[in-house]
């Protein structure tokens, strides 16, 4: 039985839980337009969705691989990490106050954060690596000026960036007295500049001599030296403001003075270094000489431990602020290393976000989301969107999942993630039961893949549908695995061009509702298109060209039809959704570049629920966004629970004996049983003394087990049966006890399992 979703507003709850904000309720009159400026993106058109909620949280106290630190004169302390582009402000107790940037170039945006510093006055100064630039604000993120670009001339840089979180963001920078000193890392230099970008000098070649430096990062300064981070050559080097040389500490390894690429260094108000040894997971502590004075840390996620730490920021008093990349967090030390408090929100944690580039909703209006960096699936409940779990195994050939990406949703039981990173599409029951998979290293199931971006599955024929972007192509594959068809340019391992016409990195693919036959859509991102095509591969129509205008696309990133066969087209690098007829006509837009809710940034992938709410996984601001349709076109949902259906096999047991001593004294056998499917067992036992013909029968015992639950199941030594094996026993303690269990699950499948164990009484 199906029913249709109630529209709805958040609850307050919800809105607590997930940051959801009602966004417009726009009308078509004319008196009513000017409330359309509150939906942006449609000009002057009406708001075509009546709510908004933000699932996940942009940054807010969540931190993504934080990879800058920096302390004011007031104990503030600043953080910037590499997949949020956002300065974040704390307490010094760590108290989350403010934030400002986002993704992009202008003035206050950024990409990866490579450094952070702050002046007397208490204005902030970021690297931005990813646009070769310094920019300055106030204490409360107002932008004041930048300087910098891409180059090797003097007042240029070569930072190096990446949004691969494996691959850290270069520069690093230190501000004391009127000067900033910045690590160049690209060009193998330290930069001089005055507050304002000016009055440049440098120092530094690249080479492995003293004064030289290879990919510096860190920089720390006081009135009378600039320490440097020599991250290549593992080394701290010393030099006075102006540039010339005066020593160094370390070498490569893991022994005391030593180093394993050093990324950051910071100096207290004795003169005493801290250096973030990165890959000995470790701060090690220098004299004012760059003697060895301590180290703390060690690899770990527990309080104290650290993971590839990669700044470090330290207050008058010595106490050392780090950059715990790897684990999500800052950690505060005293001068002697003892751990005092964490600052920060680990986005590992649930229901948060980091670069989500796939999504999906199953028959109830379970929300599926890929938490690309955080390799999982994350699973929020219908209505509500609130957390409901995570999936962070896979199964076949790996264990767990490398950057998935694309999800679809068979409405017969199945889930397909594109799991792009181990090459291959896993194929899953709705309940996250691994079944098989399709692709991977030995090519198993026909075609290899190569950044497969998106999934769709026929509701009609079981076909799943692929778009493997980095072949240029769609692969079709049957409902039992098997490859049919490639349609598109192919490349690596696939045919020719076909009718489709060839396809440029295709990364979104959706399928017509089922009231409408087995229609497939493409957004071909590279062709800046939409293109429709029928279950042979026959191109029914396209639709689109580069631009600005309606109707055009500047890299559409993905596609979504809803109920009455509307056409939702994300428009990636224009930060927008636009909607078609089924005949490719043009009817409504909306979103622009930015932070707020319903605007985007670079965002991957748009899905359609069952009730006509219109899901965007808004990749660089870490959330999702849901709109709520003025007019919805629903499907109709199954009620919550429903969906999957059993999983029709056999129960999958896992039993093992609790403890093998006291079985007398306890007067019971306790074994430990779980299900992995939920199932309801049947167990029995007897108890022999070791070695010696008899036994007796323990207590019958029959229970439910719960899905994924492991539970103890006695079994009672019952009196008569007691007073038998004290007498067989006589001085001796060995027992074999021999364990019948059957397993009948939710569809009737049985699995009989038999187990020996040695006990004691």
């Amino acid at each position: 039985m199906t029913f249709a979703r109630r529209r709805r507003f958040a609850s307050p709850f919800a809105r607590a839980l997930l940051g959801a904000v009602l966004a417009c309720a726009c009308w078509a009159t004319a008196a009513d337009r000017a409330l359309a400026e509150a939906c942006a993106g449609v000009g002057s058109a009406p708001c075509p969705y009546a709510s908004a909620q933000i699932i996940g949280q942009r940054a807010e106290g969540v931190l993504r691989f934080p990879e800058a630190v920096a302390l004011d004169t007031e104990g503030n302390v600043y953080v910037a990490d590499q997949l949020s582009y956002v300065v974040q402000k704390f307490s010094a107790t760590g108290a989350f106050e403010t934030e400002w940037g986002s993704y992009g170039g202008g003035h206050g945006q950024f990409g990866p954060i490579g450094g952070l510093a702050t002046d007397a006055a208490g204005n902030v100064y970021v690297v931005d690596s990813s646009h070769n630039r310094i920019e300055k604000f106030d204490a409360n993120g107002n932008f004041i000026l930048q300087w910098g670009h891409k180059g090797s001339e003097p007042g240029q840089f070569s930072f190096g960036s990446s949004q691969d979180y494996t691959k850290p963001p270069g520069g690093g920078i230190a501000v004391t007295g009127n000067y900033a000193y910045v690590a160049d890392s690209g060009n193998n230099r330290i930069q001089r500049f005055n507050l304002q970008g000016g009055e440049g000098m440098e120092w530094g070649t690249k080479g492995s001599e003293p004064g030289q430096l290879r990919y510096p990062r860190g920089v720390a300064a006081n009135a009378s030296e600039v320490l440097v981070a020599d991250d290549d050559n593992h080394r701290i080097e010393k030099f006075d403001p102006g540039g010339a040389y005066q020593g160094s500490a370390g070498s490569q390894g893991t022994g005391p003075g030593q180093f394993g690429f050093p990324y950051g260094v910071a100096l207290d108000a004795a003169g005493n270094a801290y250096v973030a040894d990165d890959l000995n997971h470790r701060v090690v502590k220098l004299n004012p000489d760059l003697t060895f004075a301590g180290a703390w840390g060690g690899f770990g996620t527990e309080l104290g431990q650290l993971a590839f730490p990669r700044a470090v920021a330290s207050d008058p008093a010595g106490d050392t602020y780090v950059a715990n990349t790897a684990n999500d967090r800052v950690e505060v030390y005293n001068p002697e290393g003892r751990f005092l408090r964490t600052i920060g929100i680990s986005a590992r944690g649930d229901a948060t976000l980091t670069g989500p580039r796939g999504l999906a909703l199953d028959p109830t209006g379970r929300l599926l989301v890929s938490d690309t960096v955080g390799n999982r699936i994350e699973l929020f409940a219908p209505e509500s969107d609130a957390y409901a779990g995570q999936w962070i195994t896979a199964g076949g050939h790996r264990s767990s999942f490398a950057k998935p990406s694309g999800i679809g949703v068979d409405p017969h039981g199945s889930v397909y993630v594109a799991d792009e990173g181990n090459e291959r599409i896993v194929h899953l029951w709705g309940d996250g039961t691994y079944l098989s998979e399709i692709g991977g290293p030995a090519s198993l199931g026909g075609a290899q893949l190569n950044g497969a971006d998106a999934v769709a599955v026929s509701q009609l024929s079981g076909r799943t549908y692929v778009a493997d972007a980095g072949h240029n192509r769609v692969l079709v594959y049957g409902a039992e695995g098997s490859l049919i068809a490639r349609w598109g340019a192919g490349g690596g391992n696939g045919a020719a061009s076909s009718s489709s016409g060839g396809f440029n990195h295709p990364s979104g693919v959706a399928m017509s509702p089922p009231s409408l036959g087995e229609d497939v859509y493409v957004a071909d991102k590279g062709n800046d298109r939409i293109v429709e095509l029928a279950q042979n591969g026959e191109v029914l129509r396209q639709w689109g060209s580069r631009g600005g205008a309606e109707g055009r696309f500047h890299a559409p990133a993905g596609v979504a039809v809803d109920g009455a066969g509307n056409v939702f087209a994300l428009d990636s690098e224009d930060n927008r959704v636009q909607v078609f007829d089924a005949n490719g006509r043009f009817i409504a837009k909306w979103g622009l570049r930015g932070t707020g809710l319903g605007d985007f940034s670079q965002a991957s992938a748009i899905a359609v629920d069952c009730a006509g709410d219109v899901y965007v996984a808004d990749t660089n601001n870490n959330r999702v966004e849901r709109f709520n349709p003025v007019e919805p076109k629903p499907t109709g949902c199954l009620a919550p629970g429903t969906w999957p259906p059993p999983l029709d096999v056999a129960p999958v047991l896992r039993v093992g004996l609790a403890r093998h001593g006291g079985v007398l004294a306890r007067r019971a056998l306790t074994l430990r049983v779980g299900c992995q499917r939920g199932c309801k067992v049947l167990v029995s036992a007897t108890l022999s003394p070791a070695g010696r013909v008899g036994s007796v029968a323990l207590v019958a015992t029959a229970r439910p087990l719960p899905r994924s639950a492991t539970g103890d199941v006695r079994l009672r030594v019952g009196p008569v049966a007691l007073r038998r094996l004290r007498r067989a026993l006589g001085r001796r303690s060995g027992m074999t006890a021999r364990v019948r269990i059957v397993a009948a699950g939710p569809t009737g499948r049985r699995t009989t399992v038999n187990r020996i164990y040695s006990v004691s009484r």
